[in-house]
């Protein structure tokens, strides 16, 4: 290597810095790039976790667990219908408005909820237009209790 004149090796190594000089601070312009992207998508996760919607949507599924772990402890079939029936509506008040939700009882009710995605069979809308609100009898099917507690689960996933 050529040296310019009158500048020797000592004279030149003055000028050249070590690469990391201080560690890992300051950060490059990529890291703080990566910092500040993470720092975004944590705060609109926070933002949406905290939303009204995504709270409506866990208060709903909370109702909805309560009234399945009381279904399978008790195994009352009119207790789960009046439950469900509760949610539905209070869900559909939210969703769908009071003008359009709150007058609406029995065949129309069931009708509603098919034209917004339910998938009820007939003993399903005959459990949550007449048996919600019959006193409960112990010679009563489960099975009839579990396909509606899939049904409704299912019209809570499409329209919260």
């Amino acid at each position: 290597m050529l040296l310019p004149p009158n500048v020797s090796r000592e004279d030149l190594l003055l000028y050249v810095r070590p690469l990391y000089p201080n560690g890992i601070f300051p950060l490059g312009t990529g890291w703080l790039i990566v910092f500040y992207a993470i720092s975004g998508l944590i705060l609109l996760g926070l933002l949406i976790y905290h939303s009204p919607r995504m709270k409506r949507r866990r208060e709903a599924f909370t109702v909805l667990k309560a009234v399945r772990r009381d279904f399978f402890a008790r195994g009352d079939i009119s207790a789960l219908a009046n439950g469900l029936s509760v949610l539905l509506r209070r869900v559909a008040v939210s969703r769908f408005g009071r003008e359009k939700t709150a007058d609406l009882s029995g065949r129309t009710w069931t009708d509603f909820l098919k034209r917004t995605g339910a998938d009820l069979n007939e003993q399903d809308e005959n459990l949550l237009a007449f048996q919600a609100y019959a006193p409960s009898s112990p010679e009563q099917d489960r099975a009839g209790g579990k396909h509606l507690l899939r049904s409704v689960q299912k019209w809570l996933e499409c329209n919260l």
